[in-house]
């Protein structure tokens, strides 16, 4: 097959994406297949250059309001590019921002071009986490009360600390606070509405982080993480004590009842081909939604071929599935 991988793109994941879409079409190579990389926030001109530089991706590079800065206005002149490059498949690579929120997966489905991941409306619900904090109730899994902000704030208007603070529509926890004790809010709002028009500040939740991979309809694995502290980005992309445990060390019972509810997310929100559902468990058992991916990370250290490897799916046979299933 030809299949171009989407990557980089106009958002503070910037480079997260650039090392998935990098990551998967290495790989797609080695199965035959011909790989063609294009990047929405780059002009066709500047294509060939963009394409030289994947092979010097750094993930030190922080600079997230310089990436979100950026505009990919320019995925509408690609389009009758990938027409008459007769591509078989779009591989959706990218992570946040308009890949992610529905808007470029709307562009493909209007010019009929198959692609991986999950289409307009459902990227749009799971990438508002407000919506889908919603959705969740409707479905009955629990999530962390909140309140949803457009101007800084200075405290919450009902909520008890401690608190977190966090864009309503980014990701790899961009923009992201945590208070454990009684502050002024005003800067984290700000820091949060850096990378959205809304952010959220919910109820902390102490605890076990959890990820589950949905693939194809299939549920993976549940995923223990282990940072040692806050799962923030250099905890997720360049910390080397983060410690990975899969199959997460939990009774059956409540792997059942996650993965139960993690499907269940997966399907309300209209998700399709393959995502990622996060929880957190409380001492106490309780289990909380944190959000659903409808685009999770496909870099070498990424949750989902993690889950994959414990179902006895190497990366190669991983996208192989979700090839299979996005193809019509």
């Amino acid at each position: 097959m030809k299949i171009c991988i989407l990557l980089g793109g106009a958002s503070p994941e910037r480079n997260v994406s650039l090392s998935s879409g990098t990551a998967i079409g290495e790989t797609l190579k080695t199965l035959g297949h011909r790989i063609l990389y294009l990047d929405p926030a780059t002009p066709l001109k500047g294509m060939e250059t963009f394409r030289e530089s994947l092979g010097h991706i750094s993930m030190e590079n922080t600079d997230f309001e310089g990436m979100a800065a950026l505009r990919d206005h320019y995925f509408i002149e690609h389009i009758p590019y990938l027409e008459k490059e007769a591509v078989d498949l779009v591989f959706n690579a990218l992570h946040g921002g308009n890949g992610e929120n529905g808007v470029i997966p709307a562009v493909l489905e209007m010019a009929g071009i198959p692609f991986t991941g999950s289409g307009y409306a459902a990227s749009a619900l799971a990438m508002d986490k407000y919506r889908s904090k919603l959705m969740a109730a409707e479905a009955g899994v629990l999530s962390a009360d909140f309140e949803i902000h457009r101007r800084p704030v200075q405290r919450p208007d009902r909520l008890a600390f401690p608190l977190v603070v966090k864009p309503n529509d980014a990701g790899s926890t961009v923009g992201l606070s945590i208070f454990y004790e009684p502050a002024d809010l005003t800067g984290a709002c700000r820091k949060a509405l850096a990378f959205s028009d809304a952010f959220i500040i919910e109820a902390y939740i102490p605890g076990r982080e959890f990820n589950i991979p949905v693939v194809a309809g299939e549920v993976y694995p549940v995923l223990e993480v282990d940072a040692g502290g806050l799962y923030d980005f250099n905890a997720k992309y360049l910390g080397h004590d983060t410690k990975y445990l899969v199959p997460a060390p939990l009774p059956a019972e409540v792997t059942a009842a996650m993965q139960n509810q993690a499907l269940r997310m997966f399907r309300i929100l209209g998700l399709r081909n393959y995502a990622r559902v996060d929880f957190r468990m409380t001492p106490e058992g309780e289990i909380y939604l944190l959000e659903a991916n409808s685009l999770p990370g496909m870099t070498s250290s990424s949750l989902v071929p993690k889950s994959a490897k414990a179902r006895g799916l190497d990366f190669s046979r991983l996208l192989q599935i979700i090839i299979e299933d996005a193809t019509p």
